[in-house]
């Protein structure tokens, strides 16, 4: 599961570099099934200089109260004829009446970036294609592949800790609704909600929409929703933000396209190639299915080639940065 893996960070200078590129090391492969885990966080809040690897052994299926975890995980298809309720991806201790029926005390972000897969709810099933995003509030839910081809699929879960401090408002967010942009949405809970976005900021070289706002740390798995009137370039609440990020080609790009934030980034490219670019011309080149971590470097992006560029971000608060002069 040949998997690319771009981390921004300091060096001790304090000058903006890659300090990485490659695959993951938590990457495991077996049979049709493969797993690159991203990045790793134990507790809120991130520091800037976190480091993404996990040193621990294994896969925990959860990250602990407060922590996050983001992996790229590729899953098989089903032989052609097989019933459907024999190919539900079981869980240790789940109903033979349900096979894989299943919940984690986590707030899921996934987006599907290869083939299709069938969500299995109690109110039914959606099938997610390519491209299209789920938002998992740690309902029961189940999955199976939707045929013989095998599905990729990025996940961030962000597990809940309810000591954490969040602002009462969180970040005056409003309960989450059918929007304009064409890329499909999966909102579940109580009603499940299924369509498009709701578009934040339209231009002439982009368009930024947020799929999900957490409004502050995570202390619930319902927490969050759509975002107030305008729009912010950091989480609003010193939270999380889940987004879709559309570049359109053959634009120049601006010098006020730098920017950075403080915050920990996890950016997947769905589509088109894209170039990322640091300060003193170091630069990459990066196509679907790579990811970049980036952690509060200043930074600008740009498509590259005739076809518009598709890019999720899961965007952290992290900790002030004592080092703002680095940027």
């Amino acid at each position: 599961m040949p998997l690319r893996r771009v981390v921004t960070g300091f060096d001790p200078g304090g000058r903006a570099v890659f300090t990485h590129d490659g695959t993951a090391p938590n990457s495991i492969e077996f049979d049709s099934v493969g797993v690159s885990e991203v990045l790793w966080a134990d507790r809120w809040p991130l520091e800037l200089d976190h480091d993404p690897d996990r040193t621990s052994k294994g896969f925990p299926l959860e990250p602990p109260p407060g922590g996050v975890s983001a992996r790229i995980i590729r899953m098989p298809g089903v032989p052609p004829g097989t019933h459907p309720d024999e190919t539900w991806l079981r869980v240790d201790g789940d109903d033979p009446e349900m096979p894989g029926m299943h919940a984690t005390d986590t707030l899921d972000f996934m987006v599907v970036l290869e083939g299709s897969v069938i969500l299995g709810l109690d109110d039914g099933q959606r099938t997610i294609n390519a491209g299209e995003c789920v938002i998992q509030r740690g309902t029961p839910h189940r999955w199976r592949a939707a045929d013989e081809h095998g599905w990729t699929y990025f996940v961030a879960m962000l597990r809940p800790d309810p000591s954490l401090h969040i602002a009462e408002d969180h970040g005056n967010l409003v309960a989450p609704r059918r929007g304009g942009l064409p890329a499909r949405r999966v909102v579940t809970g109580t009603p499940t909600i299924d369509g498009g976005a709701v578009v934040g900021v339209n231009g002439a070289m982009s368009t930024l929409t947020d799929l999900w706002l957490t409004g502050g740390p995570v202390r619930d798995t319902a927490q969050g929703g759509d975002g107030p009137a305008g729009w912010h370039l950091e989480p609003v609440g010193g939270g999380v933000s889940f987004r879709l990020i559309e570049l359109v080609s053959g634009v120049p790009l601006a010098d006020e396209g730098w920017h950075a934030t403080n915050t920990i980034d996890i950016d997947v490219i769905l589509g088109g190639r894209m170039r990322l670019e640091l300060p003193d011309g170091i630069e990459t080149e990066l196509g679907p299915g790579d990811v970049v971590v980036q952690r509060g470097t200043n930074h600008r992006w740009s498509a590259v080639g005739a076809e518009p560029v598709r890019m999720a971000a899961v965007m952290i608060a992290a900790s002030p940065d004592p080092l703002e002069k680095r940027r």
